[in-house]
């Protein structure tokens, strides 16, 4: 299972709202808050750490490239050739799945911040239906 199905499933319990614990779950909101926010900025830092981690293997890869070919070939070109490599690949493959995460969990803080005005509104609401 994906980080992202993970998380899909575990914000389905963190929004599941209902008669018997909304008090619950408007306690709590802070908490949980503050818990996605958390993942959403390691993310954001795990992009940072792969992108450096891409960069130092280029510069490794065009480096090894350069002092081992026959021929003279222009750094450029060398870096070109070893952006395809398959560990070059992989790396970009999890930068853009992470950034796929980054997306989910920005929309997800959006859908926790009106959460808070949905509760008081059906508080609210609940108050008028026992008067």
């Amino acid at each position: 299972m994906s980080t992202l199905d993970k998380y899909m499933e575990e914000i389905v319990q963190d929004t599941n709202v209902d008669n018997f614990n909304i008090l619950d779950v408007q306690m709590r909101l802070p908490a949980i808050k503050h818990k996605w926010v958390g993942r959403l900025m390691r993310h954001k830092f795990e992009v940072k750490e792969l992108r450096r981690e891409k960069e130092k293997l280029i510069r490794e890869l065009t480096s090894k490239l350069l002092s081992e070919s026959p021929v003279k070939i222009a750094e450029p070109v060398a870096e070109k050739k070893v952006s395809k490599v398959d560990s070059v690949l992989k790396i970009d493959a999890k930068i853009r799945e992470t950034y796929l995460i980054i997306e989910y969990l920005e929309k997800v803080e959006k859908i926790f911040s009106s959460m808070t005005f949905d509760i008081k509104n059906v508080t609210e609401i609940m108050k008028l239906e026992t008067t």
